[in-house]
Parts: C-alpha cells; sequence; structure tokens
C-alpha cells in the first residue's frame, strides 16, 4: 500500500515537472543538471538540434534511467547523428513509463552551419501517448528548433525552443505538449574546466536556473556536478573515453523523492576531430 501511495506521488511530481512531450535525456546532460542547451554531442539531439552542426563523424548513443528508482518512471533513450557533404541529418527517440502509462516521441531533424560562429537546427517528432486499459492513445507530430552561437574559442551561447506550435495532445482536448525555452552559456576557462549555466522556461511552470561544472583530471576522464532550482534537483557523474567508446554514469537527487541513477554509452570514431 505504502509502495503505490509513493508511486502515485512520483507519478504526479514528475509530469508536471517535465510535462508532456519532452524529458531530459542522455547522461552527460543528467550528470549536470540537464545544463546541456550548449553541449555539441550527439545528444544535442534532445537538448538543442542547432548543437548537432558541430558533428564532424558518425555518431550514435543509448542511454537508461530510474527515476526514483522506479522502474514505473524508467526513459531509455537513444540518438544518432550522421554528418552530410553540407550539414548533418540526426535521428532520436525516447521512452518513458510502463504499461500503463507509455510516452514515446521519436523524430529527425538537420542542422547547419550558417557561418563559422552560429549553427541552427530544426527537428520534427511524432509523440504518442498511450495508456493501459480501454483509455487509447493519442499521437501528433511537434516541431523543434535550435541555435549554438560561438562566441570565441572558450564561450559559446545556446538556445532552444520544443513544441513551437503548442502542439495539443488531442485534437478534442485543451491539454498541450509542453512548450520549452531555453537559453545558456558555456565558458571554458582552461582545458581541464567547462562552466554551464542555463534558464528554462515552460510555458505553464515557473522559471528553472540550473548551473554545472565538467572536470577533466585526466585526457580521457571527466568529472561532472550540477544544480537546479524548480525542482531542486543536485546532480554528480563521471564518463570515460577509450577508442571512441565513452561510458557515462550519474545520478540526481531530489531531497523528498530520492534518487534517480542514470547512464549511457556512446560511440564515435576515435580519430573524428571536433
Amino acid at each position: 500500500m505504502h509502495y503505490r501511495l509513493l508511486l502515485s506521488y512520483c507519478i504526479l511530481c514528475t509530469v508536471p515537472l517535465f510535462s508532456q512531450g519532452w524529458r531530459p535525456v542522455g547522461a552527460r546532460s543528467a550528470a549536470l543538471a540537464n545544463t546541456s542547451v550548449c553541449l555539441d554531442d550527439v545528444w544535442a539531439y534532445h537538448n538543442n538540434p542547432g548543437a548537432t552542426a558541430g558533428i564532424k563523424q558518425f555518431s550514435v548513443g543509448l542511454y537508461y534511467e530510474a527515476r526514483f528508482l522506479a522502474k514505473e518512471l524508467q526513459t531509455q533513450g537513444l540518438a544518432m547523428a550522421i554528418p552530410l557533404k553540407k550539414g548533418v541529418i540526426s535521428v532520436g527517440g525516447q521512452f518513458y513509463g510502463y504499461e500503463q502509462y507509455r510516452h514515446t516521441r521519436a523524430g529527425v531533424g538537420y542542422a547547419l552551419s550558417l557561418s563559422e560562429k552560429i549553427s541552427a537546427g530544426v527537428q520534427m517528432n511524432l509523440q504518442q501517448l498511450r495508456f493501459g486499459g480501454n483509455y487509447g492513445s493519442s499521437t501528433n507530430a511537434t516541431v523543434e528548433a535550435g541555435i549554438l552561437a560561438t562566441i570565441s574559442e572558450k564561450w559559446k551561447l545556446g538556445m532552444s525552443v520544443l513544441n513551437i506550435g503548442r502542439q495539443r495532445i488531442s485534437p478534442l482536448e485543451e491539454d498541450r505538449f509542453t512548450s520549452v525555452v531555453r537559453i545558456g552559456s558555456s565558458y571554458q576557462p582552461s582545458k581541464k574546466v567547462s562552466i554551464l549555466m542555463e534558464v528554462e522556461k515552460q510555458v505553464v511552470h515557473p522559471v528553472s536556473f540550473r548551473g554545472a561544472l565538467e572536470y577533466f583530471p585526466l585526457e580521457n576522464l571527466v568529472i561532472r556536478f550540477g544544480a537546479q532550482s524548480g525542482p531542486t534537483e543536485l546532480a554528480f557523474g563521471v564518463g570515460y573515453k577509450k577508442n571512441g567508446f565513452q561510458l557515462d554514469l550519474g545520478s540526481k537527487y531530489h531531497p523528498i523523492l530520492g534518487w534517480t541513477p542514470n547512464m549511457g554509452f556512446t560511440y564515435q570514431p576515435s580519430h573524428a576531430k571536433k
């Protein structure tokens, strides 16, 4: 009985926090408290469609998260980027929930360098909500877009917008997929340290502020820390890269609901140059 009450509370808390249509994906992002709008790896598919333009080699990644250690709140994700002669095409998906409530988001994106300093991208996703029993399902399309600006060798600015048209979950319902605006900055004072800051605004929720730090004690090892408000969460993680393969492990901590462990696996050929 206590487990069912806790699970119900988790679901009620989780759905408003990330609403319908988008949840953070990627172990690197999770370890940085989702301060990720300026990250230009393959997981930019889920964080900023415009940031994938800087990827120079085929890249692919897998992700798993057990929110608050509950299998009913688990998230799986994938992302892939394929550079073309001009621009980068990307595909990705995320799968959240269990047999009684399942949300699936999958689609394709395209990003292009507009100049040496600015890249932009657009993305279309099909989103499906499926409920257990006889409650049916709903499938609709949403559009996302993003920009990444390289101000200097050490400083970047990023912006992304999810669900630009505020698509409804169903034509017969007033409920909509969440619309999210994220603006952030990353600064690298040295080769061993990166500092990230971000502001997020969802249409129906207060502003969330985030800050994070990446530290490279060794060439192939990275340690990450992050924190955010609205809701208050702390995050940390580590990553290790070898011969193009990267393993990322981390966890987030909510002061009431507890731990959310996650892990990610990414592959990009080791000779790739960013």
